[in-house]
Parts: structure tokens; C-alpha cells; sequence
């Protein structure tokens, strides 16, 4: 059995993973360092070479998922190739590992891993876009003073209309539109449709 410990260069991760391992009572033999981008499909990259390599009862240790490859499917390519190997990878961000000399894989436990690397690819993307637009000056975020142009309460003008028409309150038209009080309270004055009259029963 050889336990690999695998970080990307522009990872400052090393401290995290060493205590992980010793935390998990496991020793690491061999230290493998990408210097090649995300961007190239992983079995082009060293990682693609070490996942080849493995072994039945090897061990592959990486802080997130974020550093196998640049894709949720590509990650899923790699987890395959680990199950067929019969090998185990553990995460350490999400201290889960994927142990595949099981017979099966815990469903639950999948799916939790996926949804965790779901969410680091969303807030990886997230974070390279606002770092690009601050790198070229654009300005961050929604620019002062300007508006949605479609509300969400947009889709149900009708309804709302109809409500107030028949004099029902406005908590009530909250509650039937499915909004907090306030945001139906912001969204007739911006309609100018709070001084609507109700009609007598």
C-alpha cells in the first residue's frame, strides 16, 4: 500500500493535509506536485499519471476537488477510475473518504460529496470572475443606483391586482404570493400601486 499526498502549486495547503493524515493515523510515502493548469484535462496532467498508478488499497489525499480537475464530470471520471482501481481517495476540506474496496459505494454519502463539490466549483467560478473584473477595473457587483428591471413579484401583477381589488390586506397577499410582507410592500410602491382602491363587498 502507498499512501500519495497530491497539491497543485498554487495550493498553500501542504500544513492541512499533513495534519490530516496524522489525524487519520496515515503515512504519507510519496508527495506529488502539479504544476500544470486545471484547465488541462486531467489524464494529461500528473494526476492522471498517479491515478493510473494506483493500486488496489493505495491512498490518494487532496484537499478538494477543486484541484482534480476543472469540472464536476471530470471529477466523477477520476472517482471512477479510483473505483475500478479498487484504490481510496480522501478529501480533506470535506473528510470524506471514498473508500472503493467496498463492494458498493454509500449512496448517501456519494451524493453528499457531490453537492459539497458542486458547491466549490460554484464558488471557485464566483471567485475568478470578480477577480478578473477587478483585475481590468470593471466594477464589482450591481452598479449604484440601478435596478432590476424584472421583479419577482413581476409574474404575479395579475394575482396581486385581483387581491387588492377584492380588499384583502396586504399580509394576507404576502402570504398568497408567497413573500415576505415588506418585499410586497416595496414592490406596489415601485408599481405605484398602493394607492389602489378597494372595492366594497
Amino acid at each position: 500500500m502507498t499512501c500519495y499526498a497530491y497539491f497543485h502549486i498554487d495550493k498553500q495547503d501542504e500544513n492541512l493535509i499533513f495534519e490530516y493524515a496524522l489525524n487519520k493515523k496515515l503515512t504519507i510515502d510519496t508527495i506529488i506536485l502539479e504544476y500544470e493548469s486545471i484547465k488541462s484535462y486531467w489524464i494529461h496532467r500528473e494526476i492522471g499519471r498517479i491515478i493510473n498508478t494506483l493500486k488496489t488499497k493505495d491512498i490518494l489525499i487532496i484537499s478538494d476537488a477543486t484541484q482534480l480537475a476543472c469540472s464536476v464530470s471530470q471529477v466523477l471520471e477520476i472517482l471512477s477510475k479510483i473505483y475500478k482501481n479498487k484504490a481510496k481517495i480522501y478529501f480533506v476540506k470535506y473528510n470524506i473518504c471514498i473508500d472503493n474496496i467496498q463492494r458498493y459505494i454509500d449512496i448517501q454519502l456519494f451524493l453528499t460529496l457531490i453537492s459539497k463539490i458542486e458547491s466549490d466549483f460554484i464558488s471557485k467560478r464566483t471567485s475568478q470572475a470578480l477577480a478578473k473584473r477587478k483585475e481590468t477595473g470593471m466594477p464589482l457587483g450591481r452598479p449604484k443606483g440601478s435596478k432590476n428591471k424584472n421583479l419577482k413579484l413581476d409574474i404575479k401583477n395579475n394575482d396581486i391586482k385581483k387581491y387588492l381589488n377584492l380588499g384583502i390586506s396586504k399580509a394576507s397577499i404576502a402570504k398568497l404570493v408567497g413573500c415576505h410582507p415588506q418585499t410586497l410592500y416595496n414592490w406596489l410602491k415601485r408599481k405605484k400601486l398602493l394607492k389602489i382602491k378597494k372595492l366594497k363587498s
